[in-house]
């Protein structure tokens, strides 16, 4: 590849210049005609700085040898170019991660818990206040009975679930709420929306 303007050298004549690009010097002269109507003067050599250089290289017929010989400028302003799409290839992947992330959140907890939670660690597991947010929303929207078991409407909103546990103390098998594996995200999209628009209404 031809390099225009090496390292050290900021200007060339019009024939260095048409020489490299492989083009008659009145090609370029036309084109600094277009360009720079005031650079050219008789009986004066003509000289082109490396911005200029690339403006005429850009406005000619793209053969071989032109778009062979490159300029420090467009040689910037490619690597330019691919810093600014990586930059922005990693602002993508951190935003996929961050929507990405709630979801690892709720399967971390779906692991620790043995593939349910109480509604309380639910609760504590979104930043919610159990007693002060989370119950009294499912109780005024009919998803928990006096006792604090699921309704028939929870169950089928896929908000909560009915497992039985042993109740300590008399080792008694008693029916409790609880909040499966597969409705985390539920809560993720649905319920803990609905009780911050719950609050803000309240």
């Amino acid at each position: 590849m031809d390099a225009l303007l090496p390292m050290g050298e900021k200007r060339m004549t019009v024939k260095e210049v048409a020489a490299i690009l492989g083009v008659e010097p009145e090609t370029i002269k036309k084109h600094i005609r277009d360009l720079y109507p005031d650079l050219m003067r008789n009986g004066i050599t003509t000289y082109l700085d490396e911005y200029q250089v690339t403006e005429i290289k850009r406005r000619m017929i793209p053969t071989p040898k032109v778009v062979g010989a490159t300029t420090e400028l467009e040689m910037a302003e490619k690597a330019r170019d691919v810093l600014l799409y990586l930059t922005n290839k990693v602002e993508e992947q951190r935003a996929a991660l961050a929507l990405a992330a709630p979801k690892v959140e709720s399967f971390n907890a779906l692991m620790r818990s043995d593939q349910t939670m109480s509604i309380t660690d639910a609760a504590k597991h979104f930043g919610l206040h159990p007693k002060g947010e989370v119950f009294p929303y499912l109780r005024e929207r009919k998803y928990l009975t006096d006792r604090d078991l699921p309704t028939q409407a929870a169950i089928d909103a896929g908000y909560l679930a009915l497992r039985e546990v042993e109740r300590r103390g008399d080792g008694k098998i008693i029916p409790q709420s609880c909040v499966l594996a597969s409705q985390l995200e539920t809560w993720r999209i649905r319920v803990v929306p609905q009780i911050a628009a719950w609050k803000a209404g309240a």
